[in-house]
């Protein structure tokens, strides 16, 4: 019986990139925060750091697995538009858009360097997410 239960269970688990592959919003997510660490051409350790950090805490994918979600989404996700990945957040609730823009800016920062196209990334996800440059701000400022 053990090993029939130890089968079940082995089979019934999904990994991690099975996980992303199956929900929208975390690929979505996943996604943003991946171009994100590579939109200023260069993975800083501190990113990879946080990155891995949100996989495990906000996203319950554990750290062993995080090059395998990464190669996926850069393989299945290039076509994915910053804001066609932002697009799909539109049904949920505010606070929800919140988090993703807060887990965006807390990436952005990773590295103490704030590059363009990183603030570029931030305001076209916060547009199509429906917030004013303002209400950007005050994100930021309460996160």
């Amino acid at each position: 019986m053990r090993v029939l239960d130890s089968l079940k269970a082995a089979i019934s688990n999904k990994s991690s990139v099975q996980m992303v592959a199956d929900d929208p919003h975390l690929a979505s997510e996943i996604m943003l925060l991946v171009r994100m660490m590579y939109i200023d051409g260069e993975l800083q350790g501190a990113e990879l750091d946080l990155f891995k950090k949100f996989c495990n805490t906000a996203f319950d994918i554990p750290e062993e697995d995080v090059p395998d979600v990464i190669k996926f989404l850069r393989e299945y996700g290039y076509e994915t538009s910053g804001e066609q990945a932002a697009a799909i957040f539109n049904d949920m609730p505010d606070e929800r858009k919140i988090q993703l823009i807060r887990h965006m800016v807390t990436m952005a920062q990773a590295d103490d360097v704030l590059h363009d196209s990183e603030v570029d990334l931030i305001a076209r996800v916060s547009k199509v997410l429906g917030f004013t440059p303002e209400q950007v701000l005050e994100i930021v400022k309460s996160g």
